[in-house]
């Protein structure tokens, strides 16, 4: 099964919770953050905050979320009315603040991939 893969930063997850918050508005804010650390492999949202503290706005870590860890934390918070499938898809529609590439490395990019033009020389 594919997992949506997002760019480790603070707008991302805030973006992450602001989503499930809206779909799910009876889970404590609390909840929601153990269940988004859960999601990215963290044990805790403890263990997750130096980790997202140190990456920043800057770096560019692509991690991988889970669905199906988000929905085994939830439920062991005792949230057991969430179906699967639904937050499978609301995972995978979300638009992410910040993408995989800023503009300045996607320009970067893709004039290194450009041809040469023939009549250049």
């Amino acid at each position: 099964m594919l997992h949506p893969q997002v760019r480790f930063s603070p707008s991302n997850i805030a973006a992450l919770k602001k989503s499930l918050r809206d779909c799910y508005p009876h889970i404590k804010s609390s909840h929601l953050d153990e269940a988004i650390a859960a999601s990215f492999g963290f044990k805790s949202h403890a263990a997750l905050r130096p980790a997202l503290l140190q990456v920043g706005n800057h770096a560019r870590l692509i991690v991988i979320t889970d669905h199906m860890l988000l929905l085994l934390r939830l439920e062991e918070l005792g949230y057991r009315d969430i179906d699967a499938g639904d937050l499978r898809h609301l995972m995978w529609d979300i638009k992410f603040p910040d993408h995989w590439y800023d503009q300045h490395l996607e320009k970067a990019v893709t004039k290194r991939r450009r041809p040469t033009a023939a009549n250049s020389q």
